[in-house]
């Protein structure tokens, strides 16, 4: 029997975990981490090295410790030569992993680590029953989803006819590595496929890169306005009754498709330089050629040719672990809103101690819910109930 059971080793998991045992809410036996993947943030940087991110969006204070200046404080402490870049001073990718990594090793995270696939949640009289792939189930008094969104790829209609062919990627498909010769086409007009792209560039073996997005790069500073972190948008938002007007907002506050100005500028270099066609545009299908080599049809149909597709279109729409949650919610009659997702308490209380973070909590949170940030704000509200 567990007192805690944090479903999801990602940031918003390994967040939650963090703070619970830094601030002695729980023993380490007392708590279970369990995530399809052998380590902590395994699929965020798997990611973010794969598509050859060097710097984060967010800055310097958004990070997994309680103190807002630890990493500032570890760049120093380890030499780090340009830990942090830009007006917002955003931290070194590879600085901020690894002062992740050893600060969830020195709490104890992985004495909690359990590698595994949920495959079913149910309420019994000892508490929430917690079942894996492998037929094993653990008894929690409390259980935390923190499963995050990357898990389920985005494909968009016009590729689900091809996703299963081998010249077509999706960048957050773990076991796909990014293509060496040939070809490329990247999808998409975010960060993701921003820094793919420029990331293919730079290799000299690849004969050509061409980024194709749905509409002009758009650059913002952040993910969304850093009003959104306090009472600036918060105290209105909190006023919102309607969960269907809180969808909104969301969506809209939320820059999604943009990329930062330095990326931006990186990539017009490319450009200028012949190493990057940039094409603006919707695709209506694609055809595979007698040689192997594809071709997409655009909606103007001109006709772009690749040997290797690479979509970097982000995550599903679904809610994380829908498949074995809805059972829960029909039977619980867990409380959802028209979107599908949960309806939950100030502290992120879904019901009788199964709280949630990340996406799951967003219709509280709000837009930041997803990010570095909004996992601390999940797992401090969280701590309000522990």
């Amino acid at each position: 029997m567990y007192k805690w059971i944090v479903i999801g080793g990602g940031i918003q998991g390994s967040c939650v975990a963090l703070l619970l045992l830094e601030e002695e809410k729980v023993e380490t036996e007392d708590l279970l981490i369990i995530d399809p993947h052998q380590q902590p943030l395994e699929r965020w940087r798997t990611i973010t090295d794969k598509i050859e991110m060097s710097y984060l969006r967010s800055p310097l204070v958004h990070h997994l410790d309680a103190d807002p200046y630890s990493l500032k404080k570890y760049s120093s402490k380890h030499n780090y030569a340009s830990g942090f870049k830009g007006q917002y001073q955003r931290p070194r990718l590879d600085m901020f992993n690894q002062h992740s990594m050893d600060l969830l090793e020195k709490i104890g995270v992985m004495a909690c680590w359990l590698q595994g696939e949920v495959s079913g949640l149910s309420w019994t009289e000892s508490g929430w029953k917690v079942c894996v792939a492998d037929g094993r189930c653990f008894v929690s008094e409390r259980v935390v989803l923190a499963m995050g969104v990357n898990h389920t790829p985005h494909y968009p209609s016009w590729a689900e006819t091809c996703r299963d062919h081998a010249s077509v990627k999706h960048v957050f498909e773990m076991d796909n590595e990014l293509p060496e010769t040939g070809d490329v086409i990247v999808i998409g007009g975010g960060m993701t496929a921003a820094h793919l792209a420029y990331a293919l560039t730079q290799k000299e073996s690849i004969d050509s890169v061409t980024m194709v997005k749905r509409h002009p790069l758009r650059i913002h500073h952040f993910d969304s306005d850093p009003g959104w972190l306090g009472p600036k948008y918060l105290n209105k938002y909190d006023k919102l009754t309607s969960y269907k007007e809180r969808r909104e907002v969301i969506q809209h506050a939320r820059n999604r498709g943009s990329v930062t100005r330095d990326l931006y500028l990186k990539l017009l270099q490319q450009e200028r330089t012949g190493r990057l066609d940039m094409y603006t545009g919707c695709i209506q299908e694609w055809i595979e050629n007698a040689d192997g080599t594809m071709q997409l049809v655009m909606e103007d149909q001109e006709k772009l040719k690749g040997s290797t597709i690479m979509l970097a279109t982000g995550s599903s729409v679904a809610m994380p672990g829908k498949e074995w949650l809805d059972p829960v919610i029909k039977h619980m009659h867990l409380p959802c809103a028209p979107c599908g997702f949960p309806i939950v308490t100030k502290e992120l209380e879904w019901k009788n101690g199964l709280f949630v973070a990340g996406a799951l909590a967003e219709l509280e949170i709000g837009p930041v819910s997803r990010n570095i940030a909004g996992a601390r704000k999940a797992a401090e509200r969280i701590l309000q109930y522990a």
